[in-house]
């Protein structure tokens, strides 16, 4: 049997309400049940923050009910419209704290209030980028010299590769199955070194306070390991 376990947390940290219901609950029915129940604090504003798991249109139009509004994080790898829009913008990054930068793209076609903030940590492109390269590095060394390997032999040696993400993300087959690094896909990644993307429905908010909010969410993550 599966649960799921809800927590609502003070800015702070500190755990103040829990909720569990069971686990095939719906997302939009878990939003509308902490929605209602949070009422009873008469809480003046409320800006919902939540993680990519909630992005779908559905949710989001829950979150705004009862003038409401939302923080969410979107995939930048999914490669969707408003994810390649805003990786194309260009403008310059505003500085929010040692390890955090913050730039606002604007993308036609959207709801008028909604925005969108790229948010870049140059630790975690560090991290991101020695990472790939020792991704990088296992793969080239895994298909070095395959070329003199039998078709059979090189399908076997791609199946394996297939089980391991890490690698297989970098792995390109050519027409003639040969196992070829994926320049373009490595040069993808760079570009994406230390990033992630927010979604936000406050048309007044500061940007730097959108970065800071979304944040919040490592806060519920102390409170269930604490």
């Amino acid at each position: 049997p599966q649960v799921v376990i809800g927590m609502a947390v003070t800015r702070a940290g500190i755990p103040v309400r829990l909720w569990c219901w069971p686990g095939n609950t719906s997302d939009s029915a878990l939003i509308r049940q902490a929605r209602q129940d949070m009422r009873d604090w008469t809480l003046a504003r409320v800006m919902w923050v939540a993680d990519r798991g909630f992005s779908s249109r559905e949710n989001r139009r829950e979150l705004r009910r009862g003038g409401g509004h939302y923080i969410i994080g979107e995939k930048l790898r999914s490669g969707s419209p408003e994810a390649t829009a805003a990786l194309s913008r260009q403008g310059r990054y505003q500085h929010v704290r040692d390890n955090l930068q913050v730039k606002q793209v604007r993308i036609g076609g959207n709801d008028a209030d909604e925005r969108f903030i790229i948010c870049y940590n140059p630790e975690q492109a560090d991290r991101d980028r020695a990472l790939r390269e020792v991704m990088t590095g296992k793969l080239t060394a895994l298909i070095t010299d395959t070329d003199r390997l039998t078709p059979t032999k090189r399908a076997e040696l791609r199946g394996q590769i297939s089980t391991m993400p890490g690698l297989n993300r970098f792995l390109r087959v050519t027409p003639g199955g040969l196992l070829r690094l994926d320049k373009k896909k490595i040069a993808a990644e760079t570009n994406l070194d230390g990033k992630y993307l927010l979604r936000c429905s406050d048309p007044h908010l500061p940007a730097e306070d959108i970065a800071l909010g979304y944040k919040q969410l490592l806060e519920v993550e102390h409170g269930w390991r604490d």
